[in-house]
């Protein structure tokens, strides 16, 4: 991976850290962009599952 595909990783939200370790494990640039996007994805549900939650609770007596 050259230095032009570890700037595109890092502008899109990766660390450094998480850029050499998924490198290491041998993942290509196209598959560390699928993960990052596929974990964001989850955060998004864990957050909207969570406001739902709360708002059910806030609801109950």
């Amino acid at each position: 991976m050259n230095k032009q595909d570890k700037d595109e990783l890092l502008n899109q939200g990766l660390t450094q850290k998480q850029i050499e370790d998924l490198t290491q494990k041998g993942f290509s640039k196209e598959e560390i962009i699928q993960s990052h996007q596929y974990d964001n994805e989850i955060k998004k549900g864990s957050t909207f599952i969570a406001w739902i939650v709360d708002l059910i609770t806030w609801f109950l007596p």
